[in-house]
């Protein structure tokens, strides 16, 4: 971390690999009280993971699961109301963690005979978890049909893309595939671009000469051995990671905190409507862009930085209203330096639990 980034084009960049890491990419048990929900998103030490129950033993179930996992357990992404039943109750069963992105769940469970019975199947996402994010406008959607297909449509790998900023590291499937699809000069090709274009992002029309390692070369077909100059243009990392069906693409938060510094610096942070405030913000900050939208409250800012009485920057806030000094940030140490500067700040978590108080405090 604070290193200088390198003229590298690949959207990925390699962490060396903790043995943590290996061990979350295949799964394994811990107490639910090791599990945290700081951001409101489920980690474990600094990592985005999912957990689940593994035992499925009553009644015989583990057949029917094993079969059609549709009928198992669901696993869980965020803090949820569901996990807060199981709290009041006194309930921490043991949990898996992983940040395995198949959607593919080792199961067990014994039978009438006392026998161990293990297999792998396709969980279902918890419904209260979506419901607590206001993932991809979760929350406004009717109860029924379109749920029921919103959820067995769900993709963990797009999800984990959504919050990857929230994060230090990737889950550890990206990790080892972040080359995979590029042809063997591809890093020539992408200086050759990226030069040819004088370092501009032609999305937001971000000059990045400074930062070259955050612009990235854009397949407009998406097939990453197309190498034809009509399907090759040079967008920033989070222009980049916004276009559709770019998966497995996890930008740090860092790196976001930089383009939009960058886009103030440039003055390119214009916003007419909410389309511009989701085109500018972080994907993660999308469930509570929705709810402020619903709330009409004015539009916010993006990418604040919050000065002290010295003119120093000590933070930035994702969302914020300077006249109002209230704000939305994406972690606890943000929060509590803007906080110090007189700011009412919220966590992700808090601004979609209390949307109405949030909004009311921007009338």
């Amino acid at each position: 971390m604070g290193a200088d980034l390198i003229d590298f084009s690949h959207s990925v960049k390699l962490d060396i690999l903790d043995p943590i890491d290996a061990l979350l990419g295949e799964g394994f048990e811990v107490n639910f009280k090791d599990i945290e929900f700081e951001t409101g998103l489920a980690s474990y030490q600094g990592r985005q993971v999912l957990l689940y129950i593994k035992d499925h033993s009553y009644n015989e179930k583990i057949y029917a699961v094993i079969e059609d996992g549709t009928k198992g357990n669901r696993f869980h992404i965020a803090d949820c109301e569901m996990l807060e039943r199981m709290r009041q109750k006194g309930r921490f069963d043991r949990y898996v963690v992983t940040n395995k992105l198949d959607g593919i769940f080792a199961v067990s469970g014994t039978n009438n005979s006392n026998e161990l019975i293990e297999g792998d199947t396709n969980l279902n996402v918890c419904q209260y978890c979506l419901d607590a994010l206001n993932y991809k406008k979760f929350s406004s959607m009717p109860r029924g049909a379109i749920r029921k297909k919103f959820v067995s449509t769900f993709e963990l790998a797009e999800f984990f893309d959504t919050y990857s900023s929230f994060f230090k590291y990737m889950p550890t499937g990206v990790a080892n595939n972040a080359s995979a699809g590029y042809t063997d000069d591809w890093d020539d090709i992408s200086r050759k671009i990226r030069a040819q274009f004088n370092y501009k992002c032609q999305q937001c029309g971000l000059d990045l000469s400074s930062h070259k390692g955050l612009l990235h070369v854009h397949h407009i077909n998406g097939v990453k051995s197309d190498n034809s100059s009509r399907n090759l243009t040079p967008l920033c990392a989070d222009c980049h990671r916004k276009q559709p069906d770019h998966q497995h693409m996890f930008i740090k938060h860092e790196e976001t905190k930089t383009i939009n510094h960058l886009r103030q610096e440039q003055k390119l942070n214009k916003k007419e409507n909410w389309k511009d405030i989701y085109a500018l913000a972080d994907p993660a900050m999308n469930g509570v862009i929705d709810l402020l939208e619903k709330h009409q409250v004015s539009l916010p800012e993006v990418g604040e930085e919050i000065q002290n009485d010295k003119q120093e920057v000590v933070t930035e806030l994702e969302l914020s209203w300077p006249l109002k000094k209230v704000g939305v940030a994406v972690d606890k140490t943000s929060a509590l330096a803007a906080s110090k500067q007189g700011w009412k700040v919220y966590s992700m978590r808090h601004a979609l639990s209390q949307m109405d108080d949030l909004a009311q405090s921007l009338r």
